[in-house]
């Protein structure tokens, strides 16, 4: 070890260079304080021995200089060897920056232990700052790639919508990274989708779930895929991904752009509510599935409920962080809690809801992450989007052509095949099921009453009903040469309304298209032609009733309800 002596006395120094270097230590000598500053701004000194009075600058002024130049964790122990002996004089050794004292004359053994044990705590200082140093440096690197991780958690979630008219939300994570996801975006009729998920725990490792999930969501709403798909397709990403020990509990809702319906799929989360206009509890919405992440893609149920909405009801959904946030008593908020506040009168419940936690928790610990939504019935109203987001269609107009000939009548289902080219197109995805049943119909009436001659006066009675299938089976099974062909072209029409044209022509012989409209009013066992003049904005029969062409309005929300 490299020890300054400092003393103004030779005799002194050459008797402390005499003992050090017996011991194996390397010394350096000054005259007085000023010489040790310089010295020491020269060398890397591990230890100083000091003598208080001296001229030029006295021990004191040396050991606060000295202690001053001591930078980042270089800790340099300072031992002041005196002959003062009074308590005030000690004292302001220890004050100018000494870590000890010995006083003349000094025994060589106690100077030999100080010695030792300064050194050790001087070693002991450097690990604690090198330590400190790789700290420092981890923690930087950490904040560093937290920035960049929330930089790309932020980015995947900022398409949520902040300018929606009937949504609300309240996101209060437990820490930097959220393990709940809230998504929404406007459907593309006009409607809106709201995604809300808890991943299983908080933090990073939770929130490692919601990229994939905030990445593909406004793909798969694009699509215009039903709440039960998207989950569907949730559920499958991440069983791929996630460990057996995690999962997403998770509730899907579309509402119309009308806003009095709404489709949800439940997985797990606390009941949500549908809430009366006047703040009471109108009916729960019960978990009805498992939640993502852990049921095999073969076995998953994409059904769905269909609520009705009136004006003024809203829909409630939360996360269990709520239910199961603490007091600083560690009291549960219980459902019961939120419960309390859905009680006739109160008008804004989502504000009573976060209003009574936050009286409750009153700045205790939060343990996990909390969100809770509302959504709000009635005409969905989003900033920058004026109604149906089909109304700008800037699609392709396309025009798909199919040719059926006897083998494919003979078929049983041909218009399910026709419906799986079209329920891919986004536009129709809306109205899929509504098109679906206009195709058959359409499909039945080329086919019976044209193709195969098929009166519908005979379905008015029973027995009537029983001989027209009858015949149709039979007619079918002899066909030997017949064609139908159909159109379907998307289309602005002459009101300028983006409409679905729909042309069905066939081999048949044609028949009275005045009776076929009348016998459809009347037929007790289907819904016939006035199911096409309901659901289509122009229906025209051509050809001597060999053909018909219709046009479904596709941005409209159809109801065929009587």
């Amino acid at each position: 070890m490299r020890i300054l002596v400092v003393d103004d006395q030779a005799t002194n120094r050459a008797i402390l260079v005499w003992l050090l270097e017996d011991d194996g230590h390397e010394v350096v000598e000054a005259k007085d304080g000023l010489e040790a500053v310089n010295l020491f701004q020269q060398s890397e000194i591990d230890i100083v021995l000091m003598d208080v009075i001296m001229p030029v600058m006295d021990g004191l002024e040396a050991a606060r200089e000295i202690k001053t130049l001591c930078v980042d964790g270089n800790h340099v122990p300072i031992i002041f060897l005196t002959a003062l002996e009074d308590d005030k004089a000690l004292s302001e050794c220890l004050e100018s920056g000494g870590d000890d004292f010995l006083s003349k004359p000094y025994n060589e053994a106690v100077l030999k232990a100080k010695i030792i044990a300064h050194l050790r705590i001087r070693e002991l200082t450097q690990q604690i700052a090198e330590s400190n140093k790789q700290l420092t440096l981890y923690n930087n690197r950490w904040q560093r790639e937290k920035n960049i991780v929330s930089h790309i958690f932020n980015r995947a979630l900022e398409h949520n919508l902040s300018d929606c008219s009937n949504l609300r939300s309240h996101i209060a994570p437990a820490s930097t990274f959220n393990g709940d996801i809230l998504l929404s975006a406007p459907s593309p009729s006009g409607g809106l989708y709201v995604f809300l998920g808890d991943f299983t725990g908080h933090g990073l490792g939770a929130s490692i779930g919601t990229l994939p999930i905030a990445n593909s969501f406004d793909q798969l709403v694009n699509r215009h895929l039903s709440v039960g798909e998207i989950a569907y397709e949730f559920n499958r990403m991440l069983l791929t991904m996630l460990p057996d020990y995690m999962f997403c509990c998770a509730t899907l809702l579309e509402m119309n752009p009308e806003g009095n319906c709404a489709q949800i799929w439940t997985a797990g989360l606390p009941d949500g509510y549908i809430v009366n206009a006047d703040g009471s509890i109108k009916e729960a919405l019960v978990s009805r599935n498992i939640p993502l992440g852990i049921e095999k893609n073969e076995q998953f149920n994409k059904g769905f409920e269909v609520k009705s909405l009136a004006q003024g009801e809203k829909i409630i959904l939360f996360t269990d962080g709520i239910i199961e946030a603490e007091n600083s008593e560690g009291e549960f908020f219980t459902e019961q809690g939120l419960l309390d506040v859905f009680i006739k009168g109160n008008k804004d419940p989502f504000t009573g809801v976060l209003e009574k936690l936050q009286d409750f928790t009153q700045g205790a610990e939060q343990n996990d992450d909390i969100t809770l939504v509302e959504v709000s019935a009635g005409v969905v109203n989003i900033k920058g989007i004026q109604g149906s987001a089909h109304n700008s269609y800037e699609g392709i107009f396309w025009n798909i052509n199919f040719e059926l000939g006897v083998d494919d009548l003979q078929r049983a289902h041909p218009v399910e095949e026709i419906m799986s080219v079209l329920g891919s197109q986004t536009i129709l995805r809306p109205n899929r099921d509504i098109i679906g049943l206009l195709l058959a119909e359409l499909y039945s009436n080329a086919l019976e009453h044209g193709v195969l001659g098929l009166s519908s006066q005979l379905k008015q009675t029973e027995s009537g009903f029983i001989e027209y299938y009858e015949q149709r089976e039979a007619r079918l099974k002899a066909l030997k040469e017949a064609l139908i062909q159909i159109s379907c072209k998307i289309l602005r029409d002459d009101e300028d309304e983006l409409v679905l044209r729909i042309k069905f022509e066939d081999s048949g012989q044609g028949f009275d298209t005045s009776a076929v409209m009348k016998g459809a009013k009347e037929d007790s066992f289907g819904r016939g032609v006035s199911l096409i003049r309901k659901a289509c904005k122009r229906t025209d029969f051509f050809n001597g009733g060999r053909g018909v062409e219709v046009d479904f309005p596709v941005t409209r929300n159809i109801d065929l309800s009587d």
